[in-house]
């Protein structure tokens, strides 16, 4: 069984997040024809998280290798002062994958919400919706995507 680390990043994560985040896009995602990986904009979209909110990376132990991050931030509803909490994204790589550690992130993401509702969108034709559903999630709709 493989151990893993699960810890908040700091800047001297992004190098492995960038290489993460960059390797999920052109592996799990190639078949959404989304655009190519601008580096210098993602490592600046990975910085302002470190400043506006927080990353959880999830790192395997044996290969000491990033596997996963949940990258989320606290915000407000366009239409209200209350305070929400939006999850950006969360992969973990295929391997990896089990409804234990998912459970272990959003656990770790509550901690820090105050309460507050969670959100999170899926762009990305991964079709996971009974996973959300089982951790609480409500479905509130649909993306879509004009091509």
């Amino acid at each position: 069984m493989t151990s893993l680390n699960i810890y908040l990043a700091e800047k001297k994560d992004i190098s492995d997040l960038h290489d993460l985040l960059k390797e999920y896009k052109e592996k799990d995602l190639a078949d959404c024809k989304f655009p190519e990986v601008d580096s210098v904009k993602l490592n600046q979209y990975l910085k302002n998280f470190l400043n506006i909110g927080k990353i959880i990376c999830i790192q395997d132990l044996d290969t000491d290798k990033l596997i996963g991050c949940c990258i989320y931030n606290k915000s407000e509803y366009w239409f209200s002062k209350q305070k929400i909490v939006i999850i950006q994204m969360i992969f973990i790589k295929k391997k990896f994958r089990s409804y234990k550690l998912m459970k272990q992130i959003l656990n770790m993401v509550k901690k820090k919400s105050d309460n507050n509702p969670i959100v999170l969108s899926i762009t990305s034709k991964l079709n996971i919706d009974p996973v959300f559903k089982r951790l609480g999630f409500e479905n509130m709709g649909s993306n879509w995507r004009l091509t």
